[in-house]
C-alpha cells in the first residue's frame, strides 16, 4: 500500500463501485461497512499511513455512491402512462445511433422528446432512450433507411414495447442489458410510412459523431471494394472494430478457440497506430514533443472511429497518459497508467464494472505487466523472444481463464497453441497489411490491392487454420456455471503461485550467484574449503528443511485440484437427475439429466419460416437461430459435455430446427427419429450433417426401451411400427401422427412426452395400453401437452387414461396458431392437472432426488 498509493487508491475505487454488483439493499451497505473495517484493520496491522487510509477509505465510499447514484439514474418516465393508456401510439425524438439495416430491419437508437398514445390528444414529454426496430416492406426501403443520420428529427408511429426478458434459467436477459445502458424500451413500427424523417441542422455536439459515421460507413465501402472475396466482415472487424458484417459462423469458431479477442480492438491495435503515427510524424521532419501531441490528439478520433469499445477505450486512455507522461519526461509504469485508465472510466459510466470487455480487458492487461517477467524467467528457453511470446500467451491464458469460464463456460485445450501461433501471425502480418490497404486505398484505390491480396492470403490461412483445429470438438471442456466465490479464488491461487515462483527464483538466482562466486575463489585459491554460505545452500536442497517447501507444495497442489473439481463439478458429485422444460418460443426442446449425469435432449426448437420467391433481400446477416443463440449456450451453462442421445420426435422445423447447431458444438453419441424424412432443405441438411459427422442413426418404434442407466428408463410409446422402406428412409410430409412418444421414468417418476402427436395417435396409444393391461401405466407425474396445445392434441380420452399431476405446455408468446387451446386448458384443470405455460413461466424444470422426491421450480410465477 505504502509503495503504490494510486494501485491501493484505485483497487479501492473498483471494490467500490462493484459492491452493487454483488449484493443490493441493506446488504450492500453492510458490505461497504465491513470493507471500510477490513481496510482500518489492514491499514493499522501494515502501518499504513494516516492520510492514504484515509484517502482509501474516501475512494471506497465516493465510488459506491457513485454507482449507486447511477443505478437510481436507471429509470423510466414513461411507465405510468403505458399502463393507464396503452402502448400504441407516436414517438418523437432524434435519432441517436448509426442506423443499421439488416435485411428487412432498420434499427437504432433513439433519444425521445415526447411520446402521445393513440386516442390521447396532448403528448407526455420523456427524456428516454428507445431501441426503434422498423421492418421493412420494399427492397428499396433499405436504401432510404441507410440515408437516415445521426441526430435527425423523427417522428414514429408503432407500438412501445419492453425489451425481452431471459425465458430460460442462465439463459442472456435481454432488458437487463439494455437497462445498463438506459434503455427501458423498444419501439416497433412497420413500413415506411409510419415513419417521417426529417433532414434539420444535427444539434452542434452531435455533428462529430455524425462525421464519425460517415467516416466508418466509408471505411467499410473500401473495404468491401478491396476484398472482395468475402472477408471483408472479417477485416473491417479486425482493423477498425466494425464487427456488423461479420460471418457469425466464423465468429463462432474464433469463439470456440478463445480468439476473438483479436477482434476487439485493443492494446496491439492501438500500438500499431501509435507506431505508425510516430513514424510518420517522423517522416515529416516534426519535433519529438509535436510528434507525441499528434498522437495523443489522434487516439480519441481513434477510439471513436472503432467503435469506443471498452477494451479500445481503455488502450487508447493508457496510450494517451503514457504519451503525456513522456512529453514531460515523466512516464511511471504501466500499471499505474492501467489504474488511471480504470477508475477514469468508471468515474464516466460505474455500470462499466459488469461489462464483460470491461473485465477481461483490465484483468489480461493487468496480468502481463505483473505477471510476464516472472513467467519469462520461469521458462527454461534461450531464445528471448521465443520465452516472451510463450509468457505474454501463458499470462493471457490463465488471468482470462476464470472469468472466461464465468460467462461463456468452456475453453478449448487448443487455445493456448492457437494463440500463441495465430495471434502473432494476425496481429504482426495480417492486421498491419489491412491497415496499410485501407490507408494506401483510401489515397487511390489500386495501392490498396497488393497490400489487400496479401492480407487475403494470411486469412486464408487463418481461416483453414481455424477450421482445422475446430474439428477436434472432443477437445473443448465444457465447465458449469460456477460460483463467483469460485472466479475469485482463482485470483488468490494465481497470487499465491506467482509469490512461490517469485521466492523459488530468487533462490535459483542466489544459488547461481554462489555458484560463480565459488567457482571464481576455486579458480584461484585451489586449495581452500568450500564456503559456508554455499555448504549450507547445498543442504537446505537434500536434507530435512526442505520438508516445509515439500509440504507448501504439496498442500497448494491439493488446493488447486480441488479447484478444478469445484468448477468443474464432476457427474459423480450431483446424484439428482432433471427434466427441463426450455422455453424456446414456439417450438419444443426438453433436456433430461439422468441421475450418472448422462444427457438427453429431446428435439432442438426453431421456426418456422414463411419466406416468398423473390424476399431474398429480406433475409438478415445475422438472423436468430434458436440452437446457435440459445441452446447451445444452455447447455454449455449447465456443463453438458455430451449428448448421449439427441431425439427428433418428427421432422417438423419447430423440433429441429437448432439441432445442427447443437451437433456443431456439443459431441452426439447417437440421434434418434421417427423413421421418415420429408422435402425440405433443412431435413436433408440435418440428416446430412449426421452423416458427415458419423452420428449412428437410429428409427426407434413402439415397444422399444432403453436404460441411459440405473436411474432412467425411456420407453418408446409411438410410432407403432416402422414403414416398409427397405434400406431409404420414406418421405413423410405430414409428420405430426408420426411423433416419438417417449415414457421416461426417472427414480421412479414418470414423464409422458409426445412430441406433436394428435388424437388419433393418442387413441391408438390408449388402446395398445389398455390391451397390454400393464397396471403400472395410466398415472403419470407429468405430461408435456402435444401439439402445444392445440385442440388437435391432448384430448379428453388421453387426459383421462394418464391422469396427469402436472402438465407442461411448450408454447410461443402471442403466437398466431392461437396455442394454447382454451379447451386443452379447460380439460387439464378439469383433471386436476396443475397447467404450466413456458410462454407465461418460462423454462419449467423438475428435479427428481436419488429417493424419488420431486421438486419444480419455473423460471417466472403468474
Amino acid at each position: 500500500m505504502n509503495t503504490r498509493p494510486l494501485v491501493t487508491l484505485s483497487c479501492c475505487w473498483i471494490f467500490g463501485t462493484s459492491i452493487l454488483s454483488l449484493c443490493q439493499g441493506r446488504t450492500a451497505i453492510l458490505a461497504l461497512a465491513g470493507a471500510m473495517l477490513l481496510l482500518l484493520g489492514f491499514a493499522r496491522m501494515c502501518k499504513v499511513p494516516l492520510g492514504l487510509t484515509l484517502a482509501c477509505v474516501a475512494a471506497l465510499t465516493a465510488a459506491f455512491g457513485l454507482r449507486l447514484g447511477a443505478e437510481q439514474e436507471q429509470t423510466t418516465d414513461l411507465a405510468a402512462i403505458v399502463e393507464k393508456e396503452g402502448n400504441r401510439g407516436e414517438l418523437r425524438g432524434r435519432i441517436a445511433s448509426a442506423v443499421e439495416v439488416d435485411g428487412d430491419l432498420a434499427s437504432f437508437r433513439l433519444q425521445g422528446s415526447s411520446f402521445r398514445p393513440s386516442g390521447v390528444e396532448e403528448s407526455v414529454a420523456t427524456r428516454d432512450s428507445f431501441i426503434v426496430r422498423i421492418k421493412l416492406g420494399e427492397r428499396q426501403d433499405q436504401n432510404s433507411a441507410a440515408s437516415w443520420k445521426r441526430g435527425a428529427l423523427v417522428r414514429l408511429v408503432g407500438t412501445l414495447e419492453l425489451p425481452g426478458e431471459a425465458g430460460n434459467f442462465g439463459a442472456f436477459d435481454y432488458r437487463d442489458y439494455l437497462r445498463k445502458q438506459g434503455v427501458f424500451w423498444q419501439f416497433a413500427a412497420k413500413g415506411m410510412e409510419s415513419v417521417h424523417y426529417e433532414e434539420k441542422p444535427a444539434p452542434l455536439w452531435m455533428k462529430p459523431l455524425r462525421m464519425l459515421d460517415d467516416l466508418r460507413n466509408s471505411i467499410g465501402r473500401l473495404a468491401d471494394r478491396l476484398y472482395p472475396r468475402g472477408d471483408s466482415g472479417y477485416m473491417k472487424g479486425l482493423v477498425v472494430g466494425i464487427r456488423s458484417d461479420l460471418d457469425p459462423v466464423q465468429f463462432d469458431n474464433f469463439a470456440r478457440l478463445g480468439l476473438t479477442h483479436v477482434l476487439a480492438i485493443s492494446g496491439l491495435h492501438v500500438g500499431v497506430v501509435v507506431y505508425m503515427l510516430l513514424q510518420l510524424a517522423g517522416w515529416l521532419r516534426m519535433t519529438r514533443e509535436r510528434s507525441l501531441e499528434l498522437t495523443i490528439a489522434m487516439m480519441p478520433v481513434y477510439m471513436m472511429v472503432t467503435g469506443a469499445s471498452p477494451s479500445a477505450v481503455r488502450a487508447c486512455l493508457m496510450a494517451m497518459i503514457a504519451l503525456w507522461l513522456a512529453r514531460r519526461h515523466a512516464l511511471k509504469d504501466g500499471l499505474h497508467l492501467l489504474c488511471a485508465a480504470a477508475v477514469a472510466m468508471l468515474v464516466w459510466n460505474p455500470l462499466l464494472i459488469e461489462d464483460v470487455s470491461f473485465q477481461l480487458s483490465f484483468l489480461v492487461t493487468a496480468g502481463l505487466i505483473l505477471l510476464v517477467p516472472t513467467f519469462t524467467e520461469l521458462i527454461p528457453l534461450r531464445s528471448n523472444g521465443l520465452k516472451g511470446a510463450i509468457a505474454v500467451t501463458l499470462t493471457a491464458q490463465l488471468a482470462s481463464f476464470p472469468v472466461s469460464v464465468y460467462y461463456f463456460h468452456s475453453m478449448h485445450l487448443l487455445s493456448l497453441p492457437a494463440n500463441f501461433v495465430l495471434v502473432p501471425f494476425i496481429s504482426f502480418v495480417v492486421m498491419p497489411l489491412g491497415m496499410a490497404s485501407l490507408l494506401l486505398g483510401a489515397l487511390w484505390n489500386p495501392l490498396g490491392v497488393i497490400p489487400a491480396k496479401l492480407a487475403s492470403w494470411g486469412n486464408d490461412l487463418t481461416f483453414g487454420a481455424v477450421d482445422w483445429l475446430n474439428g477436434f470438438i472432443g477437445l473443448r471442456t465444457i465447465w458449469p456455471q460456477p460460483v463467483l466465490a469460485w472466479t475469485a479464488s482463482a485470483y488468490i491461487l494465481l497470487a499465491f503461485a506467482v509469490i512461490g515462483i517469485k521466492r523459488s527464483l530468487s533462490r535459483r538466482r542466489e544459488r547461481e550467484w554462489w555458484s560463480r562466486q565459488a567457482e571464481a575463489y576455486a579458480a584461484n585459491f585451489p586449495d581452500e574449503p568450500v564456503t559456508e554460505p554455499l555448504a549450507a545452500m547445498e543442504r537446505e536442497r537434500v536434507g530435512p528443511a526442505r520438508l516445509p517447501s515439500l509440504l507448501r507444495r504439496g498442500l497448494f497442489g491439493l488446493a488447486c485440484t480441488a479447484w478444478l473439481v469445484w468448477g468443474y463439478q464432476p457427474a459423480w458429485l450431483d446424484r439428482s437427475a432433471s427434466v427441463s422444460f426450455l422455453n424456446v418460443g414456439q417450438g419444443d426442446s426438453i433436456l433430461i439429466r439422468t441421475g450418472q449425469g448422462r444427457h438427453i435432449l429431446i428435439d432442438a426448437g426453431g421456426t418456422i419460416g414463411f419466406r416468398k420467391p423473390g424476399e431474398e433481400w429480406k433475409e438478415r446477416g445475422d438472423p436468430y437461430e434458436v440452437g446457435r443463440k440459445l441452446l447451445v449456450p444452455l447447455l454449455l451453462q449447465r456443463g453438458v459435455r455430451e449428448l448421449d442421445a439427441l431425439v427428433l420426435t418428427h421432422m417438423d422445423a419447430d423440433h429441429i430446427g437448432g439441432a445442427k447447431a447443437v451437433m456443431d458444438n456439443v459431441p452426439v453419441r447417437a440421434v434418434l427419429f421417427n423413421g421418415t424424412t420429408k422435402k425440405s432443405s433443412q431435413v436433408l441438411a440435418l440428416l446430412s450433417e449426421v452423416l458427415q459427422r458419423q452420428i449412428p442413426a437410429y428409427a426407434v418404434q413402439e415397444s422399444m426401451v432403453w436404460r441411459p442407466d440405473r436411474s432412467t428408463v425411456l420407453s418408446v410409446l409411438h410410432p407403432a411400427q416402422p414403414f416398409e422402406g427397405g434400406l431409404s428412409i420414406p418421405n413423410r410430409e405430414d409428420q405430426n401422427d408420426r411423433s416419438v412418444v417417449l415414457l421416461l421414468s426417472v427414480y421412479g417418476r414418470n414423464f409422458l412426452l409426445p412430441g406433436d402427436l394428435e388424437e388419433e395417435g393418442e387413441r391408438e396409444i390408449v388402446e395398445l395400453e389398455h390391451e397390454k393391461g400393464d397396471a403400472n401405466r395410466g398415472s403419470i407425474d407429468v405430461l408435456k401437452a402435444g401439439h402445444h396445445g392445440s385442440k388437435t392434441s391432448t384430448s379428453g380420452l388421453w387426459v383421462g387414461y394418464w391422469r396427469p399431476r402436472e402438465t407442461v405446455i411448450s408454447v410461443g408468446a402471442n403466437n398466431f396458431y392461437g396455442h394454447p387451446n382454451a379447451g386443452v386448458i379447460e380439460r387439464l384443470q378439469e383433471a386436476d392437472s396443475q397447467v404450466w405455460r413456458t410462454d407465461i413461466h418460462g423454462e419449467v424444470q423438475f428435479r427428481i432426488r436419488p429417493d424419488g422426491a420431486l421438486e419444480r421450480r419455473s423460471l417466472r410465477t403468474e
